[in-house]
């Protein structure tokens, strides 16, 4: 494979231009697995979607943290298990926000609970990538 290809597909994104994309093949993956586990919860297993959405969002969490340490970003935290608990901290302002989208879409506006997830997808994303290059991943330059 040629420098710049593996460069470009397989090393860790060390600019916005590479990283940017790449956060975005790694949500669509995490949501797939969110959004597939959350509708399992409902469909099969009988949960109300109020749970659910946090269970899988939980779930999901623990992939998209090993896509961004090791193929979004460059940068990682120096101690994975901290940087990890301060992954799930950002990740729970995500949840929030997932949470209060598919609570208020559903409940108040009478969206079927998987288009307010959808919604919810890209609202989180613009939080999670900002907060992850510019607090958690990060260079020491920046």
């Amino acid at each position: 494979m040629p420098r710049w290809l593996k460069r470009l597909v397989v090393d860790p994104g060390d600019t916005t231009l590479v990283q940017v994309p790449r956060a975005l093949v790694a949500s669509c993956l995490v949501s797939a697995l969110d959004f597939g586990l959350m509708v399992l919860l409902v469909e099969k297993a009988g949960w109300d979607p109020d749970p659910a959405v946090v269970v899988s969002f939980l779930v999901a969490g623990v992939l998209q943290y090993i896509l961004c340490a090791t193929w979004v970003f460059a940068a990682t935290p120096g101690n994975n298990a901290l940087g990890f608990v301060a992954f799930t901290a950002l990740n729970l302002i995500a949840l929030g926000i997932t949470w209060a989208t598919v609570a208020v879409m559903r409940d108040r506006v009478g969206v079927h609970y998987t288009v307010a997830k959808l919604v919810a997808f890209a609202t989180a994303f613009v939080w999670n990538f900002l907060s992850r290059k510019y607090l958690l991943f990060r260079t020491s330059s920046r």
